[in-house]
């Protein structure tokens, strides 16, 4: 598995291998054009199934664990079994400047999610052709979150999040909604028992510049695939195994596609549970500061630097009440060395705060 952060060569290399070995099923590869600085972005099309399924990842480059997902999916022995009545096109990588410089947005500095209407950069052109080249029945659209997510009340990490965007500013239940639900529906039901952290439903505000928002106002049922993050786990590495499975769930779900009442699935989807922005991935408690004690909220803030991704932490607030847990806590009640390296003094200067920046490679 390749690791969080990797070059775009290296994911070329890697993605040549999947190809060359794709010959148990029906499958064309494609370049299907270049991005701002001239890197080259791969499709392929697998199968012959009457259900048209287009997936698209790493369109934010910072978010590489669905495309990781999506390598594994390729490599499967029983890939020809989940595609007998489907058409699956990939793009494994729509932003390939984006990955090599870890950024969410493209060598322009333009979030690729955002330019939908627009369509001002190329690599939301070559995504638009294939979505209108190819016509697709579903559309599958990767990312990953932020480790800020948590459940409504904070007491369990959001691992994955799914959800059936909007088609306008009402947020009509439209019948592209309707299968959209019924698809991460069935992702739940088979998901969740794998983890025990949260599946969530994101939010559901609708913006037209949005990609998956514009496909499903024009009608093609469109699930966002969230992966997310668990305790140490930093890597994410449990979480490629857990967005391949939902991904084998959706295609499972599509295959068997059943017409069901829409107030059930409906009111299925509404039962996952929301997820909350009330995390971080540090939470020191009760520091000494004079003679009151306060909670350190910390997230990592990550950047390459020379090719190797850092976790640097970042103070980010003090005494936040909106910050309900963190994937490490901290307790300086409980906790014994921390009296004198932890203390601060009156002008909020940290004396030595001896947190390990994590670095992956």
């Amino acid at each position: 598995m390749l690791p969080r952060y990797f070059t775009y060569p290296a994911f070329e290399a890697r993605w040549n291998d999947c190809v060359d070995h794709l010959n148990r099923v029906t499958c064309r590869a494609h370049v299907l054009g270049t991005s701002v600085c001239g890197a080259s972005i791969y499709g392929v099309q697998l199968g012959t199934g009457k259900q048209r399924v287009l997936a698209w990842s790493n369109m934010h480059g910072n978010e590489t664990t669905t495309t990781r997902a999506l390598l594994l999916l390729l490599e499967r022995s029983d890939l020809k079994v989940l595609l007998e009545t489907i058409t699956l096109y990939i793009i494994p990588v729509l932003n390939p400047d984006g990955l090599n410089n870890w950024t969410r947005v493209n060598a322009n500095n333009v979030d690729l999610n955002r330019d939908a209407q627009d369509l001002s950069q190329p690599e939301s052109v070559i995504l638009r052709q294939v979505f209108e080249n190819f016509k697709p029945h579903f559309c599958f659209n990767m990312h990953d979150q932020r480790t800020i997510y948590g459940s409504e009340y904070g007491d369990k990490p959001v691992q994955l999040s799914f959800l059936a965007p909007a088609a306008n500013p009402e947020r009509t239940i439209t019948p592209a909604r309707i299968q959209a639900m019924q698809i991460i529906n069935a992702i739940y039901k088979k998901v969740s028992k794998e983890t025990s952290s949260v599946i969530g439903r994101y939010s559901d505000a609708f913006n037209s510049n949005c990609v998956g928002d514009y496909f499903q106002s024009n009608e093609v049922p469109t699930v966002l695939f969230e992966a997310g993050h668990a305790g140490q786990d930093y890597n994410r590495a449990k979480t490629v195994i857990l967005m391949e499975n939902s991904f084998v769930a959706a295609l499972q779900a599509v295959s068997g596609m059943l017409v069901l009442r829409e107030e059930n699935v409906v009111t299925t989807y509404l039962k996952i549970p929301p997820i909350a922005q009330n995390y971080v991935d540090v939470l020191i408690k009760n520091v000494p500061f004079g003679s009151a004690k306060s909670h350190l909220a910390i997230l990592y803030h990550e950047t390459v630097v020379d090719g190797v991704l850092y976790f640097v932490p970042i103070l980010v607030g003090i005494n936040d009440h909106g910050i309900k847990n963190a994937h490490r806590v901290i307790d300086c009640d409980t906790v014994t060395g921390f009296e004198h390296d932890m203390r601060i003094d009156d002008n909020f200067v940290v004396s030595c705060l001896s947190l390990k920046v994590l670095t992956f490679h």
